[in-house]
């Protein structure tokens, strides 16, 4: 019977000591580095002299950009508009190569709401709404941006 009652403290005594290292001992798990999720960092909202503004062109199927009070302080600006077109969520954007606006005070640019190949266009109808982000680089290389909503 004794030796029934010592192999249960023993067995109980090993059961608590694994739970307890379980629950409150042994060293945190490792993290790694390898897979880690940069976090992104917030970029600046472009000078509040920069004003921005997109109208319905005479064209149809097309947008005019237009953006005053860059003052010759920037070099380039990259664009992306995003709208809704049947259901489906479309965009334009100015390419791998923003904006040449060295030394400009402002800009203007028409911007086909739709996909060419070719001679041949299709437009992205039924826009109301175009969702619009600018990215602005100063001649010392810094990073600003512009976002806004315009209903067309």
């Amino acid at each position: 019977m004794t030796i029934l009652y010592v192999g249960l403290v023993l067995l109980l005594g090993v059961t608590g000591f694994v739970v307890y290292n379980a629950l409150f001992g042994g060293a945190p798990p490792a993290q790694t580095t390898q897979n880690a999720i940069p976090t992104p960092v917030a970029m600046p909202t472009v000078d509040s002299s920069v004003s921005v503004t997109l109208t319905k062109s005479a064209k149809p199927y097309t947008v005019d950009l237009s953006v005053t009070g860059m003052n010759g302080k920037y070099t380039s600006v990259g664009y992306e508009f995003s709208y809704e077109s049947k259901g489906l969520i479309k965009g334009v954007n100015s390419g791998s190569t923003p904006l040449d606006v060295s030394g400009k005070s402002d800009f203007s640019r028409e911007v086909y709401m739709g996909t060419c190949s070719r001679n041949d266009c299709t437009p992205d109808t039924g826009v109301t709404k175009v969702s619009v982000a600018l990215e602005f680089t100063d001649t010392t290389g810094n990073k600003s941006q512009f976002s806004k909503d315009f209903d067309l």
